[in-house]
């Protein structure tokens, strides 16, 4: 059975949701939705290295074999190859790169490498469930259409939330807030923050 896109929103029953607001008299300007021009970080700082020895070894995962192409799901209808090879071929030259390793309830971690296109509003969202008992290192891509959702995040007030949009008619796969200019973390599946110390942002990165 196919995994959904961010399983582990669901799968994380009874952490605390939200968070208190703001306190300061004067509230920061909000972050932009996508980051500013310019390159992500080069020096490595604060960026996560997700296929390094020591991550494996904390994941329990050992050597990464490679990840086995499961599914794709394509809610443009346009095919991931035309995409693909569109931001391969420097069509899309402002492409945002960004990856991490998620928390998973029944897998050593969720894999996660998500391509923003800010002209067209597109994403490619590629999740690898590391070690899963059914189908190890499987991947699921997700081809979609994104945008920024409204309001403001009470537990952060100054960051914008971008929605990664599924079917036409249906629920948002995603809901993710930029908290920094190069840092992305997922929220709950309503849009609220997740409080926890586990691991749940995507740091920018210059390309996969």
């Amino acid at each position: 059975m196919r995994r959904g896109p961010f399983l582990l929103m669901i799968l994380l029953a009874g952490l605390i949701l939200g968070s208190t607001a703001c306190g300061p008299d004067e509230t920061p300007p909000p972050i932009p939705a996508l980051p500013d021009d310019g390159p992500p970080p080069t020096d490595g700082a604060g960026v996560p290295d997700i296929v390094a020895p020591e991550r494996e070894e904390a994941l329990g995962i050992g050597e990464m074999p490679e990840a086995t192409e499961v599914g794709v799901t394509d809610y443009l209808g346009v095919g991931l190859p035309a995409i693909t090879t569109e931001i391969e071929e420097g069509a899309h030259p402002d492409a945002l790169f960004f990856q991490g390793v998620l928390p998973c309830a029944d897998c050593a971690g969720i894999r996660t490498k998500l391509t923003l296109l800010p002209g067209p509003r597109v994403y490619v969202l590629r999740e690898t469930y590391l070690g899963a008992a059914e189908g190890a290192h499987a991947t699921y891509t997700t081809l979609g259409r994104w945008g920024e959702e409204p309001g403001v995040l009470e537990a952060m007030p100054t960051a914008a939330v971008l929605r990664l949009d599924g079917e036409p008619d249906g629920p948002p796969q995603a809901y993710l807030a930029r908290t920094d200019r190069d840092t992305l973390r997922l929220l709950d599946r309503e849009g609220l923050w997740i409080e926890s110390e586990l691991p749940y942002e995507l740091r920018r990165v210059e390309e996969f």
